[in-house]
């Protein structure tokens, strides 16, 4: 059987820093390591916005939501504090709306005579309520 031959390559490599990039370095040391190099092809495709070789992904239409609905999150996550803080200076800004206190009305003051107002009272004792 004839070998199949190498494909050639071009090793890329660059310098990740403990104080600066340890971000980059845990997500590194979460990659299995079979994983690593597609994982920064994906990546670097991405950013030149050439998008994921498809014949190596899935296609699984909840990842995909799932994937958009993260972002979303992600990018409200990111905008909530300036908005909190243009809401909050807004509501600030509004004027205070006065309240004028409403006192309950005597007895007869709401357009009765005190008789009908006591004959109501009687009448509703009368029936039990």
């Amino acid at each position: 059987m004839p070998k199949k031959p190498r494909r050639g390559y071009k090793m890329i490599s660059f310098k990740a820093y403990h104080d600066s990039d340890a971000d980059i370095l845990d997500w590194w040391e979460g990659c299995a390591e079979g994983e690593r190099s597609e994982a920064l092809r994906d990546l670097i495709r991405e950013r030149l916005g050439l998008g994921m070789k498809p014949a190596k992904r899935l296609s699984i239409p909840e990842l995909s939501v799932l994937q958009h609905d993260t972002a979303w999150i992600r990018q409200a996550l990111t905008d909530m504090p300036a908005w909190l803080e243009s809401y909050l200076h807004d509501l600030a800004a509004r004027p205070t709306v006065q309240t004028i206190p409403v006192s309950a009305a005597p007895p007869g003051a709401g357009g009765m005579a005190d008789n009908e107002s006591q004959r109501r009272s009687k009448r509703i004792q009368d029936r039990g309520w």
